[in-house]
């Protein structure tokens, strides 16, 4: 396994995953501007020239968002996504970032309990926030212990 950062020619690969993945699946181009914005920093896991998780961040100051993180369903359950929230975690307390938000579909709970072993405590929601199929987006908030 390999953790490095995303790059353009990992943007179909990326898309592929967010399509099998989520309902409400990345463009090519949201990939592609996350990749190519100073504010994102977007990594990969990758075995054999194949990627197998990945996650996409924002830094705006001394606050962050987590806006993807995800893995391959036949990777689930091999610690990938603690990889990546490790990762971002250790670059954010570098950068000084006390605060990071998320949202997350309520229904999610593998993915709550995995924010919520990293701290992060629900602070909203956003009622019918998502569709196919329709569900509300938990607003999560987590602080950077320095």
């Amino acid at each position: 396994m390999w953790l490095r950062p995303m790059l353009p020619s990992d943007t179909e690969a990326i898309r592929e995953l967010e399509c099998d993945i989520f309902s409400d699946a990345w463009s090519e181009k949201n990939i592609k501007d996350s990749i190519e914005s100073k504010f994102d920093y977007c990594m990969v896991i990758e075995e054999g020239y194949r990627v197998l998780a990945y996650i996409i961040f924002r830094v705006n100051m001394d606050e962050a968002e987590l806006f993807r993180i995800a893995t391959d369903k036949n990777s689930r359950n091999s610690g990938f996504a603690h990889e990546l929230m490790n990762f971002m975690i250790s670059n954010l307390r570098k950068m000084k970032v006390k605060k990071i938000f998320l949202e997350v579909r309520s229904k999610n709970t593998a993915a709550i309990r995995l924010y919520e072993n990293y701290g992060f405590k629900k602070i909203g929601i956003r009622r019918e926030y998502y569709n196919n199929p329709t569900d509300d987006a938990l607003l999560m908030e987590g602080y950077i212990k320095c």
